[in-house]
């Protein structure tokens, strides 16, 4: 158990979860277009069953890290999948780098979307910046934005209240007269209520893919209740801030808003303040686009260090380890900046809706049935044998 964790270590999960979710797609506003405001006014109720899923699988899995003492996700899903753990401990790598390179990718587009909305310059130009960015912030800086990720989190948040909270509240009226609209029929409604559930659940599984770094963070949970406190913190903030921006999205639904590449710059522009909110959100999405991105180029360098060590007679020097991580940057980058050059509609629409059915298959059932069935009867498990990997 990590003995550093303080008596609030719980807001450790609870930022970990927020700023991973504050990806490109909920930053730009796009994936909940595809997932919530798509399906007409459903919107108003499944965002709360999307995180009320996440919430749950969530605590299960850290009970499990807590009691068991399994801190990375390998040990994790060898000790969690047992007697088909060979076989789920695979299938969750898979499913873990796919998510590292959709959701990089997803952080270019939304930058180069962004930047290209608001300064008018060539997408292909503002993601190529973006790319040289988050290379040498992963090469000379990451630990520098690993460490700020609590005032980054600070930031994202109370910047989403200034923009959210005015926009909404004084449009309160127009949104509830299009959800009454979408009800009555005098608007198409262009889902029903089980499609409308059923994307709730691609949505909490896609964002459940995360769980690797979430599980790496664990160890900051002193026992079950910290495991409680952090699945229902990390719930409240996670979907009061998504509700809030599904509502602000609500506003101009019969404005042309869902077919934006970036609709929460569509509604700063369009809304109360727009002469300094535009400006502000535009910030807060590059933010949450490049930190998001960082993290992950980070994330995925290191697990490409470590396999190219893995047979060396003696620890690597510093000079080599940096060749290795400047290249190893440099092709991960390239690759993710190439999927984004796809751009970010179809990137969120069908990247993140693949991941959701391998993150159902995954983690949102097997978690569920043996978090509700219970593991105390369980003999001890071999999992904390296995090496941490970084």
């Amino acid at each position: 158990m990590n003995e550093t964790a303080g008596k609030m270590g719980f807001l450790t999960l609870v930022f970990v979860w927020f700023t991973t979710h504050f990806g490109g797609g909920f930053a730009s506003g796009r994936q909940l277009v595809d997932f919530f405001v798509g399906y007409g006014w459903y919107a108003v109720l499944m965002p709360f069953i999307a995180v009320g899923v996440q919430a749950i699988v969530f605590y299960f899995a850290w009970k499990y890290a807590v009691e068991k003492e399994l801190y990375d996700y390998k040990s994790w899903t060898l000790s969690f999948y047992q007697p088909a753990e060979k076989l789920f401990s695979n299938l969750f790598e898979i499913m873990y780098l796919l998510v590292l390179l959709t959701a990089t990718a997803v952080a270019f587009a939304t930058g180069g979307a962004t930047i290209s909305t608001v300064l008018g310059t060539p997408y292909l130009l503002n993601t190529f910046i973006i790319a040289g960015a988050m290379l040498l912030l992963t090469i000379f800086g990451a630990h520098v934005v690993r460490k700020a990720a609590k005032y980054v989190a600070y930031t994202i948040i109370l910047g989403l209240l200034v923009i959210y909270i005015p926009n909404v509240a004084t449009s309160w009226s127009r949104i509830w007269e299009n959800v009454g609209s979408l009800q009555s029929g005098a608007l198409e409604n262009p889902g029903n209520f089980g499609n409308a559930l059923w994307s709730a659940i691609l949505y909490a599984a896609f964002q459940a893919c995360a769980l690797g770094a979430y599980l790496a963070h664990s160890d900051a949970l002193k026992n079950k209740g910290e495991v409680k406190k952090a699945a229902v913190g990390g719930f409240l903030l996670n979907y009061g801030l998504l509700m809030l921006a599904t509502l602000g999205i609500m506003i101009y639904y019969t404005d042309g808003i869902l077919a934006e590449a970036v609709p929460a710059l569509f509604i700063v522009q369009n809304g109360v303040g727009a002469s300094w909110m535009v400006p502000m959100i535009s910030v807060l999405i590059v933010l949450g686009a490049v930190s998001t991105g960082v993290n992950f180029i980070y994330g995925m360098t290191n697990r490409i260090v470590t396999w190219l060590g893995r047979k060396d007679q003696e620890p690597a020097n510093q000079s080599t380890l940096r060749k290795r991580s400047i290249i190893s940057s440099s092709i991960y980058v390239a690759l993710t900046w190439s999927i984004a050059q796809f751009g970010l509609i179809p990137l969120v629409a069908r990247g993140y809706g693949f991941l959701g059915y391998v993150g159902i298959v995954v983690i949102i059932i097997p978690v569920l049935v043996k978090g509700l069935k219970g593991w105390n009867s369980e003999p001890e498990t071999v999992g904390k044998e296995v090496p941490v990997e970084s």
